[in-house]
């Protein structure tokens, strides 16, 4: 489950994600697309404005993974925290498992 913890009109809201569905495995796989297109272009890998647009979408699959209840900028104004969960949650809807999952399977 990734959970997460906005203010929303001054008043902490938590959001909870339960799983990663299909739509959410597409949503990172075109950012993925995205992110890739950008560092492969070696005219606009250094541009600031094509990374600050990236990271917006970065943002807004993340409001599209929760159902649009909160907002691009509601993200921005949280602690990092918030965004190291919806890192998190980017890697495991790519399919890929944490750092932590793959030590302990490697201890077992």
């Amino acid at each position: 489950m990734y959970e997460i913890t906005l203010k929303k009109g001054g008043v902490d809201k938590e959001f909870k994600k339960d799983f990663i569905n299909v739509e959410d495995n597409l949503l990172a796989i075109e950012h993925q697309v995205r992110q890739s297109a950008l560092f492969g272009d070696d005219k606009r890998r250094l541009e600031s404005k094509a990374h600050r647009k990236l990271n917006e979408s970065y943002l807004q699959m993340f409001v599209d993974m929760y159902a649009g209840q909160f907002t691009v900028d509601d993200l921005k104004q949280s602690d990092m925290s918030v965004l190291n969960t919806l890192n998190d949650l980017y890697i495991a809807a790519l399919g890929g498992e944490q750092e932590e999952e793959q030590a302990e399977k490697k201890e077992q």
